[in-house]
């Protein structure tokens, strides 16, 4: 019956199905674009900043060096081949304090990211896990996360804020009666990570919240996670994007792609106050896409169209200078990325 459920759930919504649903169009308009472009790889020049990676592997790491540093959270990178003593060494000279999160860092929807409370936790995360580079950051508290979907075309003064989304972190509302495994029972985007959470909240699992009382179930903003990605376009305004205008200005080599931001509030958002966890190039997705009920058709154009502009603006940075990579360096970046991706998939 839970298995019946589940697969219900999934086939109910499309925002449940596989990523690769979501890039029809971009397939389907790829043949097009790189006639029009004159390259099958045009897409590896929309960022000449970033010059690692492929299309969903852009190293956070690399990408971070793009940003101004009062923008980002406390960041280190615990590279792949030294021991485990050696990384801790490095985590206790950082200056970090926990809870910190623990992440790879070339990442896939939140696989393998973990929220680490101390340093014993930490030292088994890094015995456990894979031999890959990984970025240990500051757990930014602030309550409130967005997706800011950002491109500009070269030479062009301004640019464009296409897709705006509004986190909401998975949570169940106590009743006074049901316990944290009922509520949890009862509602379907928590159902889904049952197993998941059963094994995460054994203490609060046979708890029963207080009427009204909050119960915070993930603190990591993605959608694999549980978290409900809201559309909120209709808050794009000139003033949010003359923020983001002034902070692509100071970021040379970044014309597309999506800003995974903590803040305390949106009004905090549309002053610049706010903290940067994540920069997303060209396998960025608009992540408004997945609001519950938002039509697929709707989601394809909105793909289709971001896909048309980094063929644009690709074509912009050929015209500035930049030299289109030719098979053989494609074929190094891709094989870089499915080698990252069978370590991590582990």
């Amino acid at each position: 019956m839970t298995t019946l459920r589940k697969f219900w759930i999934k086939c109910s919504s499309w925002e449940y199905w596989p990523m690769w649903i979501l890039y029809i169009p971009v397939v389907l308009q790829h043949g097009w674009l790189s006639v029009k472009t004159r390259s099958l790889f045009f897409f590896l020049k929309v960022n000449p900043g970033i010059k690692k990676g492929f299309i969903l592997s852009d190293p956070k790491w690399e990408s971070f060096k793009l940003v101004p540093s009062e923008f980002l959270p406390i960041t280190i990178l615990l590279s792949k081949g030294e021991s485990v003593a050696v990384k801790l060494r490095l985590f206790q000279k950082s200056g970090l304090d926990f809870p910190v999160i623990l992440k790879p860092d070339v990442g896939f929807r939140g696989l393998q990211v973990q929220k680490v409370t101390d340093l014993d936790m930490l030292k088994r995360q890094l015995e456990s896990g894979p031999d890959i580079d990984m970025l240990v950051q500051e757990f930014v508290a602030l309550p409130a996360e967005f997706g800011v979907f950002y491109y500009r075309i070269p030479d062009r003064e301004s640019g464009c804020i296409p897709s705006l989304t509004c986190k909401e972190f998975l949570s169940v509302t106590g009743n006074g009666v049901h316990t944290v495994a009922a509520l949890i029972a009862g509602n379907d985007r928590a159902f889904l990570q049952f197993d998941r959470l059963q094994r995460k909240m054994i203490r609060l699992w046979n708890s029963i919240p207080e009427k009204g009382e909050i119960v915070p179930l993930e603190p990591i903003g993605n959608h694999n996670r549980g978290t409900k990605f809201l559309n909120g376009n209709d808050l794009i305004d000139s003033e949010l994007l003359e923020v983001f205008d002034r902070l692509n200005d100071r970021m040379p080599g970044f014309n597309f792609g999506r800003f995974d931001i903590r803040a305390a509030s949106f009004e905090h958002l549309k002053a610049g106050d706010f903290k940067i966890l994540e920069v997303n190039g060209i396998g960025a997705e608009p992540t408004h896409v997945y609001h519950p009920g938002y039509s697929l058709f709707k989601a394809w154009f909105d793909m289709a169209k971001l896909w048309r502009i980094a063929a644009e603006i690709a074509i912009g940075h050929r015209v500035n200078g930049e030299r289109f990579p030719v098979y053989s360096e494609a074929k190094a970046r891709y094989l870089q990325y499915r080698n990252y991706k069978k370590h991590l998939v582990y």
